[in-house]
């Protein structure tokens, strides 16, 4: 059995989509981001738990436009943590999860308006 080609590092949300999709996450981001850690090529997100709803709605939305990304989410009473994992054979982490960071605006670039279409 042939091992399954690792999914392209392509988001497919058209343009009329990204912009929309990428305030909400720097929304998310504003108001409710504790803390984060890059680990190789895993984010580590640590958010309030008021932003649990929003943050389950994003997560689903990420999954159907960037399935080369891997999300695992929990939840407890002090706080969200999201764990974002790349694919391996990603020269450099940071780019993909640019959108989710504090600095998102000067790490992605603006021409094409998301990190994982570089």
């Amino acid at each position: 059995m042939l091992a399954a080609e690792p999914a392209p590092i392509a988001c497919t949300l058209g343009p009329t989509e990204m912009g929309p999709r990428l305030a909400r996450i720097r929304r998310l981001t504003q108001a409710h981001l504790r803390g984060h850690t890059l680990t190789g090529s895993t984010l580590h997100l640590v958010y309030d738990p008021a932003a649990v709803d929003e943050v389950e709605h994003i997560v689903e939305l990420e999954r159907s436009c960037c399935a080369f990304l891997e999300f695992r989410l929990t939840s407890g009473a002090d706080a969200v943590r999201l764990d974002i994992t790349g694919p391996e054979h990603a020269a450099s982490a940071r780019w993909l999860f640019s959108q989710f960071l504090p600095d998102a605006k000067a790490e992605v670039a603006p021409a094409s308006g998301c990190g994982c279409k570089r």
